[in-house]
This record gives structure tokens, C-alpha cells and sequence, in this order.
């Protein structure tokens, strides 16, 4: 029994080391290709992920900055066609102010092909029904006139003439062929302008040529073998990449493209598009390549939306590299652990331990800094391939520690210029809805800064306009505690030699004071000691400088290059408020003065109107009209120019008196009085009200019964003078002529004597 244990046991012991050599690398092995395989698809796959996230973002990035370059073109020439809507409501314009309006507007601005400003029928001048000159840009850049009021084009007919009409708003056409009219296609402005009593007069336009905006979309570039597309409401394709088709623009309809059997949620991205939709889509092309589109609308009401599609297969191929790394990194980890697991097993288990609880703690926590900081080195001394692999291994755990230490402080400061930078366009979208509604320039200035400096917390903030002479910048709005210090001593600037305002206002150009100690151009203020950067930006109308926007922070290096683009923006709104409101204010002082002129007028001419009448004055009993004489107090007449009634209660018995001023153009011509012989009923509100109504009814007629007797007397005196002038014209002799003449004249002016004699030079002669 004892011979056959100790034969037993040296068997089995063999047994148990023969498996262990093999057991135990096999199952490392196989644990270590799964886990390799399954690492490498799930990077592949989050690899993947994440690159279409990224390409999201920058799709949609790119998209929206597309459509920006597109809508501000559509804004510049929108804001052409309003100018020119304001300059027709100005009034009393003859051809050659027109045409030299529409010459100069296009001279200066090079992005309109062509405008027109047309009037309703009669209503430039009473004898003309058609009149809509149109001036239109040439090859060589220079300007066409074209008279589009005949019969054969009839405008009155034309799409871009009565939408405006219609909407009583600017509005945009859709894509056009203007045969004649530069033979181009092109889309067109229109927004109406309206005589000084409401009425629609007509509608300037500004053409913009829509090959600009093909342009833009043809040099877009989506990747290697991408494309970007833009369609209408329709689905037309207005514009198409060199990628994208053999298809024909302005005609083709990507709405039956979709339906093509290759295509795989196409449909559902244009339909998207058309509904005026932005997003993100994974699709199918008519041309059956899988597609990663980023869509966005143009807006401004022209149903246009722009699609951006990226190729999947490039994308695809990225990734495809980045496995065939990770595949062949698996392959030769596999084959080194196999060798070293079949010739030190008992030798590497320990350390193989260890390394694995390592890449245990490393794969359970996050990368985030302060957790790397906590990770224990891991110590093999094996003198040998294994120490190497350990020391690799804490190697690598600080090169970790420290790219993703870098990273966090890259994340930390994009994320903070991003919210820097979001801060900013709030800033700016709130001051744009605050001058939107401001009219008066000083309190539209004194806001902008308040608001500019509040949001984005500077030092100072001043609003510089330029004086009449253009000789000094004066400081017309600002924010900070020295403001009102400087306001009070008119502070001002030398144009184009004192400070950084001065510089800017000259030259028209953003500037940067990173450090105002060492700059040059920098002048120390006494009222800001405390300044340390500086910036100025131009505040410019129609590309001339009126002004600038200081800003000023008491820490250095406060603005970069990217500050003059986004605070670029809110120097140029602020500028085009600043002209509106010099606009409405010239305007306001206008129709004020046309309203001063009208009143007086009206005074004067009911004045002689009263003066002619032998009398002025009449009172109705109830049964009979009969004149009366004038006795109007002074005091009550002064108090009735207000146009309001007046009422005087009786006392002792006497009547109660209403009297209501007869109004017309804000001047009163009359006064209507009304007597209750009751003494003690009074005059009710209601009572009034009906009593104003009747006496502006009966000013209003009063007026037009003169205007009729004075057409009468022009209408009987011109038909004397024609009748006269006839029979003048039909003597033959000298003779006849003057008698007829005297015979005439004493007709007109009867009782009169009349007397033609020729005069003699002889005697000045001589």
C-alpha cells in the first residue's frame, strides 16, 4: 500500500504541474485577447462616437457661419432698399435727385447689382403714370439706366412690386431670371414708402445677384468628397457643391431627388429643411452615399435652408486606422505575455498580479487630476523584462497625469473664453433691444454704456461722437465714477492726434492698449487713474467715422484680438441707432415746422375770409338765423385756443353756456355756442362729446366751402383771362389789337378807363 501512495502521489503532483503551465498562460492568454479585443471595439466604437460628435458641432458650426455670409448680404441689401423707401417718403424729389441718389447708393455699395424706385400711378408727378428709373451694375462696374414704366413690362403687374404693396412691409422675392436686366438670376428687396397722409406710394428695390450666393456655396468645403446644398420652400435646388450631382440649379427640385430608391432618410431631411428646421441627420444621398448633414435655415422670410453633408465613408476610414493600430498593439501585447507566460510562469505570476491590480486601479477611476495625484506606484524587482513593464507602467501613469493636467487647464480656459464670449453676445443682444427702442441720442448713449459696463464689467465706458467740423471727438455718453466729472468739463479729444479715441476716430480702425504704461498712442486720463488696458472701436454710417466706443478695465492684457470682432458688432448697432435717432429728430423738427406753417396759414386766411363777410357772427332761436354781432371775450378766446370746450354756469338766473371751439389744422377759426334755458340743468359729458363732434364736423365743411369759393374765383378768373387772350390772339391789325385789348380789360374791370399808349425813346436816344 505504501509503494503504490508513493507512485501516486509524484503522478498526480506532475499532473498538477503540467496543467498550471498550461492552464494558467492559456487562461491569462485567452482573459487578455478578450479583454484586448473588446478594448479595441469599444474605442473603436466610442472613437467613432465621439468624432461624430465632433463633426456635429463643427457641421453645425460651419453651417451657421455660412448662413451668416448669406443673410448679411441679404441684410445689406435690405437696408438699401429701406434707405431709399426713406429718402422717395421725403418729398418734393425731382428726376435728377432720384437718379443721382440711385447712382451715388450703388457707387457705394458695391454688393447691390441694381435698384429702382417706383411710384404708384400719378403720384411722382400728376401728368406721368409710369416712373420707376432703374439703374443697374455692369461687367466693367459701372451703371445702366433702364426706364422699367412702359406698357410692355408694366411693373405694377410685377411680383416685387406688389408683395410690398400688399404686406405694407419690406419683403424679399424669390430667385429670378432678369432677362434684359443683366441677364442674371437675382433676388430682389422691395420695401414700400408712403405719402405724408398714410397712403402707399410706391416701392423702392435692391437687386442682389444671386450668383454671390451660389458662389458661397460652391466654396464650401465639407471634408474631401463632401458637399453643401441650398433649396427653397419648394425644394428647388438654388445652389449645389461640385460634389454634389450633376443636377441643374435653379430648376432641378431635391423634393424628387429624395425619392430616389438609394436614398435612405433623404426625404426626411428635406422635408426638415423646408419646414425651415435646423439639425442633424445620418442619411442616405440620391447618389446612395451614406451622408452626416448639418441643416440650418437662411430665415429672413426666404424659405431658404442650407445642408452641409459629409461623407460617412471618410469618417469610416478614420476610424478603420485608428482599429488596424489598435489590432496590431493587441497582436504584439498577445504574443509577448504568450512567450513570457510559457517560460516564467511561477516567475511573473507575482509581478503579472500586481501589474494587473495596477491597470485595475488605473481602469476604475476617472482621469481627473486630483485622483491620478492619489496612485501608488507599482514596485516589481524582478531584475528583468517585468521591472521594465512596471517602471513602463508608472511611466505611463505620469505622462497620464500629466496630458490630462494639461488638458484640464485647456478645457478650464476654452470654457472660460467661451463664457467670456457669451457673455458678450448677451451683452450685445440686450443693448440692441434696448436701442430699438430709444429715440432721444443722450439717453440712448447714457444707456449703452451703463448697460455695456454693467454686463461686462469694466472700468469705463464712453460713447464719442465727432463735432460738426470733424476737428474734436466730445464725449456724449459714459459709465463709470468719473463720468459726470467729465461731462461737466466737456471733455473732448483732438481727431487724429490725442489718445486712442482720436487715433481711432481718424483712421476708422480697432485699437488695442494691452498696457496703456508702455503704449504709445495711449493718453493718460487724470479722471481715470486707475486704467490699465484700453480699447477703441469705430462707430461708423455708410463707411464714415462718426465716432467711437471706449472702453477702458484696470487690469492688463483685458482685450485680445477676438474683442474687436464681437464688440465690432455692438460699436456697429450702436452706431446705426445713433443715425436713426439723428434721423427721427431731424424728422420730428420737420413735420413741426410744416405743422407751424399750415396753422398759420389757416389763421391768415380765415382771418381775410372773416374780414370779407359782412357778417361774421350768427345765432339760431329756433326759429330764425340772423346776424349778430362779435363779442367774444379776449380771455375766453385764449383759453378756447386749446381746443378744448368751455362752460359757464349760471348765476342770478342767467343761461348756462356752452362754447366749443371750431378747429381746423390746430388752429381755431369760430367758436360754436350753445345756451340751456334752464337755468339749472347743466351741460352732461355726453352732451359735450355730441357738441365737439358737431363743431369738428362743421369746421371741417366750413373749410372745405372755402376752399370750393376760392377754386370758383380762380376757376371764373382763369376762364376771363382765356376768353380775353382768345379774342386778343384773333385781331390781325395793330389796331384791333388794341382795342379789343381795352375792350377786354373794361369787361373785367368795369367802370373803369382804360388807356394804351405806346412809349417814346426818341428823346432817351437822342
Amino acid at each position: 500500500m505504501s509503494d503504490t501512495m508513493n507512485t501516486s502521489v509524484p503522478s498526480g503532483s506532475s499532473a498538477r504541474r503540467i496543467s498550471l503551465s498550461f492552464k494558467l498562460p492559456l487562461a491569462v492568454i485567452g482573459l487578455l485577447l478578450v479583454a484586448f479585443i473588446i478594448y479595441t471595439y469599444l474605442s473603436i466604437r466610442l472613437s467613432q462616437q465621439a468624432l461624430i460628435e465632433t463633426l456635429r458641432g463643427d457641421l453645425q458650426d460651419q453651417a451657421a457661419d455660412k448662413v451668416e455670409i448669406i443673410r448679411s448680404d441679404l441684410l445689406v441689401a435690405r437696408a438699401f432698399a429701406v434707405q431709399l423707401a426713406s429718402y422717395a417718403e421725403s418729398g418734393n424729389l425731382t428726376e435728377g435727385n432720384l437718379s443721382q441718389m440711385l447712382q451715388k447708393s450703388l457707387t457705394r455699395n458695391e454688393r447691390v447689382f441694381g435698384s429702382t424706385i417706383a411710384y404708384e400711378p400719378y403720384k411722382f408727378k400728376p401728368g406721368i403714370f409710369y416712373f420707376a428709373p432703374y439703374y443697374s451694375r455692369q461687367a466693367d462696374n459701372t451703371l445702366h439706366y433702364t426706364d422699367l414704366g412702359t406698357e410692355d413690362y408694366d411693373y405694377f403687374r410685377r411680383e416685387w412690386y406688389t408683395l410690398p404693396k400688399v404686406e405694407l412691409e419690406p419683403v424679399i422675392s424669390a430667385p429670378y431670371f432678369n432677362y434684359g436686366g443683366g441677364d442674371i438670376w437675382m433676388v430682389t428687396w422691395s420695401a414700400p414708402f408712403f405719402a405724408r397722409d398714410g397712403s402707399f406710394e410706391g416701392v423702392a428695390t435692391a437687386d442682389l445677384a444671386f450668383l454671390q450666393t451660389q458662389e458661397i456655396i460652391n466654396s464650401i468645403q465639407v471634408g474631401n468628397n463632401g458637399y453643401a446644398f441650398l433649396i427653397d420652400s419648394a425644394g428647388v435646388i438654388l445652389g449645389i457643391g461640385n460634389n454634389g450631382g450633376d443636377y441643374k440649379v435653379m430648376s432641378d427640385s431635391m423634393v424628387l431627388a429624395a425619392f430616389s430608391e438609394n436614398t435612405e432618410r433623404w426625404i426626411e431631411l428635406v422635408a426638415d429643411m423646408r419646414a425651415g428646421k435646423s439639425g442633424f441627420i445620418e442619411a442616405t444621398d440620391p447618389r446612395g452615399v451614406p451622408m452626416l448633414v448639418a441643416y440650418t435655415p437662411v430665415g429672413l422670410n426666404t424659405g431658404w435652408s442650407l445642408a452641409l453633408a459629409y461623407p460617412r465613408g471618410e469618417l469610416v476610414s478614420t476610424t478603420s486606422e485608428l482599429r488596424n493600430t489598435l489590432l496590431g498593439y493587441t497582436i504584439v501585447v498577445v504574443l509577448i505575455f504568450s512567450v513570457l507566460m510559457f517560460l516564467f510562469t511561477r516567475s511573473i505570476t507575482d509581478p503579472l498580479r500586481k501589474l494587473k491590480e495596477f491597470a485595475e486601479r488605473v481602469s476604475s477611476r476617472t482621469l481627473s487630476r486630483s485622483e491620478q495625484e492619489g496612485y501608488e506606484e507599482v514596485r516589481i524587482r524582478t531584475q528583468d523584462e517585468l521591472e521594465d513593464l512596471g517602471n513602463a507602467f508608472n511611466q505611463m501613469s505620469t505622462n497620464l497625469k500629466e496630458a490630462f493636467g494639461t488638458l484640464e487647464e485647456n478645457v478650464a480656459s476654452r470654457t472660460k473664453d467661451l463664457a467670456r464670449l457669451a457673455n458678450e453676445l448677451r451683452t450685445i443682444a440686450e443693448v440692441t433691444r434696448e436701442l430699438a427702442v430709444i429715440r432721444d441720442q443722450s439717453t440712448l448713449l447714457n444707456v449703452s454704456a451703463n448697460l455695456i459696463r454693467e454686463r461686462l464689467g469694466y472700468y469705463h465706458v464712453g460713447i464719442y461722437l465727432a463735432d460738426e467740423k470733424g476737428e474734436y471727438a466730445i464725449l456724449r455718453g459714459a459709465s463709470s465714477v468719473a463720468a459726470e466729472e467729465m461731462f461737466q468739463n466737456n471733455y473732448k479729444l483732438k481727431i487724429g492726434e490725442t489718445g486712442v479715441v482720436g487715433s481711432v476716430t481718424r483712421s476708422g480702425q480697432a485699437y488695442i492698449a494691452q498696457d496703456v504704461d508702455i503704449d504709445a498712442v495711449h493718453l493718460e486720463n487724470p479722471y481715470l487713474p486707475d486704467t490699465r488696458s484700453e480699447i477703441a472701436l469705430p462707430l461708423r454710417s455708410y463707411n464714415v467715422t462718426i465716432g467711437a466706443l471706449d472702453i477702458q478695465a484696470n487690469t492688463l492684457n483685458a482685450f485680445d484680438e477676438s474683442d474687436i470682432q464681437t464688440l465690432q458688432v455692438l460699436a456697429d448697432q450702436l452706431a446705426a441707432a445713433i443715425e436713426n435717432a439723428q434721423l427721427v429728430q431731424r424728422l420730428e423738427n420737420t413735420l413741426n415746422e410744416l405743422s407751424t406753417a399750415n396753422q398759420t396759414k389757416t389763421r391768415q386766411t380765415w382771418q381775410r375770409t372773416s374780414a370779407g363777410k359782412n357778417a361774421s357772427a350768427f345765432e339760431y332761436d329756433g326759429l330764425e338765423i340772423r346776424p349778430i354781432p362779435q363779442g367774444l371775450e379776449p380771455e375766453m378766446a385764449s383759453q378756447l385756443e386749446s381746443g378744448t370746450p368751455i362752460v359757464l354756469n349760471s348765476n342770478s338766473g342767467r343761461k348756462n353756456t356752452l362754447l366749443v371751439p371750431l378747429m381746423i389744422l390746430g388752429e381755431v377759426i369760430g367758436v360754436v355756442g350753445l345756451e340751456k334755458d334752464d337755468p339749472e340743468k347743466t351741460w352732461s359729458e355726453e352732451q359735450i362729446a355730441i357738441a365737439q363732434a358737431a363743431a369738428n364736423r362743421a369746421a371741417l365743411t366750413l373749410e372745405n366751402a372755402r376752399l370750393f369759393e376760392e377754386s370758383n374765383r380762380r376757376a371764373t378768373k382763369e376762364s376771363a383771362i382765356f376768353a380775353a387772350t382768345n379774342r386778343i390772339g384773333s385781331a390781325v391789325s395793330i389796331e384791333n389789337i388794341l382795342q379789343t385789348t381795352a375792350e377786354e380789360l373794361e369787361k373785367v374791370l368795369s367802370g373803369s378807363e382804360i388807356v394804351i399808349q405806346f412809349a417814346d425813346n426818341s428823346s432817351e436816344k437822342k
